[in-house]
């Protein structure tokens, strides 16, 4: 028997199980994901809302969630206990693709959610500003709105 026959059968078996563990997605319900982090049912849904997280696949009480899911609720949870808010998690996220959510055929048929920050102006005027926009220059919107504000109130006279 050769002196390292037995290195190369515990590589071939630890290659396996990296494997195994690697192709085994976890599926979760609202409830398995909501204990298993610690975040209530109502917090899931607004950081799928905010575009925290992806959105469950299936649809209804049938939705279910991907390790994937899991992982980026644990990441928040980490950053949270840094002290990192919200926003700058979403201003992070926006700088570096977010892990798949789920497997590629399902991903590509999932339409992108941006998410929008509105803001009013006066009776039946909106101003909509993307998060990222708002995260990324929040001087320039606040001028905006004051501007605007001030041509829908007639106070500017040459803008």
């Amino acid at each position: 028997m050769p002196p390292f026959a037995d290195v190369k059968m515990s590589l071939d078996i630890m290659t396996v199980t990296c494997h195994l563990r690697a192709m085994k997605t976890g599926k979760y319900t609202m409830e398995e994901l909501a204990e298993l982090t610690g975040y209530s049912r109502r917090t899931i849904r607004y950081y799928v809302q905010e575009g925290l997280i992806a959105p469950p696949a299936g649809r209804g009480r049938g939705g279910f969630y991907y390790d994937s899911h899991l992982e980026r609720l644990l990441w928040i949870k980490a950053h949270q206990e840094k002290g990192i808010g919200i926003s700058a998690m979403t201003a992070m996220l926006c700088k570096e693709p977010p892990p798949e959510a789920m497997p590629e055929a399902t991903a590509e048929a999932m339409p992108s959610r941006e998410v929008m920050i509105r803001y009013e102006i006066a009776s039946g005027i909106e101003l909509n500003v993307s998060r990222e926009r708002e995260v990324s220059d929040p001087k320039k919107i606040l001028e905006i709105i004051r501007i605007a504000k001030a041509i829908a109130q007639r106070k500017v006279k040459n803008v």
